[in-house]
């Protein structure tokens, strides 16, 4: 009986350790804070280096020094939010404090810390020697009100012999000026400024209403000398499209495409802006087509141009004033307010070499002479491509020609191109009657055709 009370008080006494086990509190997980900052001079706003700075109200007490730009770190684990106290010092400076706070697992930035000089910086560079532009924000710019930047910022660095930026124990005053410009009242801001404790002044320039090439330069007079900088470049690019200054032109006013497939015509959209300028590059232009097929779309260049190629194929154009053969080419863009604008231009597509002529027959008399209309066209009644040539050749005795004997034909969609005359006349007053064979014949890009006619001369 009594072996059996020892076992339940046993069992009793192992169930209660058990419980208090369970219902003990987890031991807080400690987490690393990342503590970063940088150390400024108060006058000049550069960076201190090899500035001791350390952190306190943690256990150890830390201690770290300052890069070269200023800069500083400690990382420590926390179990819980932690008030630190940041403090920099540095020999000839007064130091500084932050108080920030510190939570687990979190980068916490420390507000900077400015150390103000109490003793006279002892000069660390040379006389000024040389001006280098060190950064340049953009190197293109949109003209006034395009809707693209306008402004650049320009900063350049005055050194001494050895290359090293000057201190502020030698600090100048440097100019800006525009070496050259479009003229469309660009500017530079401020026209001069003072270097700064790592040697640098920085510069604006702010484009006008024309593009181009800008130039800028930087100099700065010390005792007898005149240090110079290499004029830097700034393209000024136009602005948005304008309708005034948006036209298509195409490479050829008329090519053979009517019955031939596949033949290519070049057409190119020019593109400026309200001030008369090239639009900015990347500009989209869109086209269509009432007949054969155009590639869809193209980007302007810096020229303000950009060229798509006109494929003949089917729809064969119609033209609801001018007839078969004129195709319509639309171009279409959108202005400053977001409207659309198109041009447009016609082209020709020009058929198969077709050519008539009148008489047929014909009888000269002595001394007489005979006048023949003809015409050298395609199907359409239009005339051929440029670059088409044409020749009336006449066999007979005692006889001359006069007129369109010997035609090339130019790249054009006007139908007077299609008619010609020549005359033949007899040059002698014997009554001899002679025969004449006359021969009109074409060839182009278009193809060839032949009429020969035959006559007398009396």
């Amino acid at each position: 009986m009594l072996r059996k009370i020892l076992l339940i008080s046993l069992a009793f006494v192992i169930t209660l350790t058990g419980c208090k086990k369970a219902v003990e509190p987890e031991t807080a997980q400690q987490k690393t804070v990342t503590l970063k900052g940088q150390v400024l001079e108060s006058l000049t706003n550069t960076p201190v280096a090899n500035a001791v700075v350390r952190a306190l109200g943690i256990t150890p007490t830390l201690i770290t020094y300052t890069d070269s730009m200023g800069r500083y770190e400690f990382k420590f684990d926390v179990e819980v939010e932690t008030n630190v106290q940041i403090i920099a010092f540095k020999e000839g400076f007064e130091p500084d404090t932050s108080n920030v706070l510190a939570v687990p697992g979190r980068i916490v930035e420390v507000p900077t810390l400015i150390l103000k000089r109490t003793a006279p910086e002892t000069p660390t560079s040379g006389e000024p020697a040389s001006i280098v532009l060190v950064s340049q924000s953009a190197k293109n710019i949109g003209v006034k009100e395009s809707g693209s930047v306008e402004t650049a910022q320009l900063v350049f660095e005055v050194q001494d012999s050895s290359g090293k930026p000057i201190d502020l124990a030698h600090s100048v005053e440097v100019n800006f000026r525009i070496g050259s410009g479009p003229g469309g009242g660009e500017f530079v801001y401020p026209p001069k400024a003072r270097t700064d404790g790592k040697g640098r002044v920085s510069v604006n320039v702010v484009s006008g209403t024309k593009s181009g090439v800008v130039q800028i330069v930087a100099e700065s007079f010390v005792g007898s000398r005149t240090l110079r900088s290499l004029p830097v470049v700034i393209v000024i690019h136009g602005g948005l499209p304008d309708s005034a200054h948006f036209s298509i032109a195409p490479e050829k006013l008329n090519f053979p495409g009517y019955n031939i497939f596949g033949l290519t015509n070049k057409i190119t959209a020019y593109v400026g802006d309200k001030y008369g300028n090239p639009v900015k590059p990347g500009t989209a232009v869109y086209f269509t087509t009432t007949g054969g097929i155009i590639e869809g779309s193209v980007l302007t260049d810096d020229k303000g141009q950009g060229s798509v190629n006109l494929i003949s194929a089917e729809p064969r154009p119609v033209h609801p004033s001018l007839g078969p053969g004129y195709a319509v080419i639309t171009a279409t863009t959108a202005d400053e307010n977001q409207r659309t604008i198109k041009a447009e231009t016609i082209v020709l597509f020009s058929g198969i070499p077709q050519i008539t002529v009148t008489p047929t027959n014909f009888d000269i008399p002595n001394l007489g002479s005979q006048v023949f209309n003809y015409t050298v066209s395609d199907q359409n009644g239009n005339p051929l491509a440029g670059g088409t040539t044409i020749k009336v050749l006449i066999d007979g005795k005692d006889i001359r020609a006069l007129g369109d004997l010997d035609v090339t034909i130019p790249d054009t969609r006007d139908r007077s191109w299609t008619r010609f005359s020549f005359a033949v006349q007899d040059t002698t007053a014997d009554t001899t009657r002679r025969p004449v064979l006359i021969r009109i014949s074409t060839t182009g890009p278009n193809g060839s055709a032949t009429v020969n006619l035959s006559g007398v001369v009396r």
